[in-house]
Parts: structure tokens; sequence; C-alpha cells
């Protein structure tokens, strides 16, 4: 009975087995097709990737090309995760991260509750904590900064919370805190000091004036005028983040992110 019975669980594994390999091979989240990363920090990336999934129930994932011809980042990072089965939930919640080496370009594509975590205030940081490394030609930080940075936004969306300017300019506002805090006892010190002055300021000169030593002989009035001429100074446009809102896919699927060069 007992060999029966190992017989028939042996069995189920050797069956199963293929089914098994086909999903892990197919759910691979670092699409390195531009040839970026080594072996061992794509083995890092995706054992991070896989961290934060379990942990948050949502998909990341990284795609770098070389080329992606006439398509827009946009369109070809919506695509590829549709097409390519990413997002988890019913909704496939995930986000992913596009670079093109050729044209310089890079685009989040979220996708499910990615859209709602990701705000203009988030994508701002975003970007703020990939585009300095690759611009420096340092890929791999990138995307780790990137797996950081969602991190940081589902562990508040947790929460029911979302990131916001209290996160951006955290030190910022304890900056202008101090400040203020300052302004508040100067004011105090100085009137403190005001009312241990106990001379009394004179209105008139007359104390101060020898008599006789001041005399006019000549009065005249003099009106002196002054044209100023203004001239309003144009300003370049610097170049911004193209964050966009919710919008349709070629999949019929809804999805948010944005991007730009680099």
């Amino acid at each position: 009975m007992k060999t029966k019975l190992l017989f028939v669980f042996a069995a189920i594994l050797i069956f199963s087995f293929p089914a098994f390999a086909q999903n892990d091979a197919r759910i691979d989240r670092i699409a390195d097709n531009a040839g970026l990363l080594s072996p061992q920090e794509k083995a890092n990336l995706t054992e991070l990737i896989a961290s934060l999934a379990s942990r948050y129930d949502f998909d990341l994932v990284i795609v770098t090309e070389t080329d992606i011809g006439d398509t827009r980042p946009m369109d070809y990072a919506d695509d590829f995760f549709d097409y390519n089965g990413y997002g988890l939930g019913g909704d496939r919640d995930g986000c992913l991260f596009l670079q093109v080496t050729g044209s310089r370009d890079y685009w989040f594509s979220t996708s499910g509750r990615g859209i709602g975590v990701l705000t203009s205030t988030a994508l701002n940081k975003l970007e703020a904590s990939t585009v300095k490394f690759l611009k420096e030609g340092n890929p791999y930080e990138a995307y780790r900064a990137f797996l950081l940075d969602w991190e940081l936004f589902l562990s508040l969306d947790a929460k029911g919370r979302h990131y916001n300017i209290f996160h951006q300019w955290n030190i910022i506002m304890v900056a202008i805190g101090w400040v203020i805090a300052f302004a508040i006892g100067f004011i105090v010190v100085a009137g403190w000091k005001s009312q241990m002055n106990t001379a009394l300021a004179r209105s008139e000169s007359a104390a101060y004036i020898v008599p006789g030593s001041l005399m006019f002989r000549d009065k005249r009035e003099r009106f002196l005028y002054r044209t100023v001429t203004k001239t309003r100074r144009e300003t370049k446009s610097s170049s911004s983040s193209s964050g966009v809102g919710r919008h349709i896919s070629s999949s019929g699927r809804s999805h948010g992110g944005g991007g730009r060069k680099f």
C-alpha cells in the first residue's frame, strides 16, 4: 500500500514539474535586452522584486532596449506589460520601468493599483532617485533606486496613505521650522530689550544745536528727474517630466505613469 502511495505521489510531481517550470520561466521580471546588467546584478534585483511582490502583491518589472523604432516609450512600456502577462491580482497591479539606451528615453508604466499609488509627487521622487544614475551610466543603481522607492510607496499605501510633499521636502520643512523658531526668539528678545531702554528720544533737533550756529542765506528747490526703462527677459523652459494621467493602451487596459529623456 505504501509503495502504491509513493508511486502516485511521484507521478504527480513528475507531471506537475513542467507546469511549474513553465510558470517560473514566464515570470521573468527583468528583460535586459540591452545587456546592461551582470548576472549577479540581475540576481540581486530579481530577489528584491520577488520580496516586494510577496509582501505587497505588486508586480515590478524592468525592461531595457537599445532601440524601439518609431514607437513611443509610453506605448512600448504599456504593451510590454500587457502582452507579457505582468501584473498581480485581478486588476494586474504593477509598474514597469523601461529604459531605451539608443534614444535615452525612460518610462514608468503603472497598472491597476499602481496608477493611484504613483501620484505626481511620487513620480517626481521616482525620477529624482533614478535619473541621476541613468545619466551617470549606472543602470543597476537606477533600477535598485526604482525598487526601493516603490517599497516606500507601497508601505505607505498599505497604511492608506500616499507619498506627498511632506515626505519629499522633509529636510526643507525641518529647516523652515528652525528659521521660524529663530525668528520668534529674535522678536521676543528684541521686545524684552526695548522694555529695558528708559531713555526718551527727542522729536526735535533744537536741543542738539548751538544757538546761532546754523543759518541759511540762500533757499532753492531743485527737482531731479529719472527715466527707467524695463525690458522683459525671455526665459527658456526647462526640461520637465511628461507625466500622464490614466490612459488606454492598445490592449484596451488602463495605464498611468510618466517619463522623458535623460
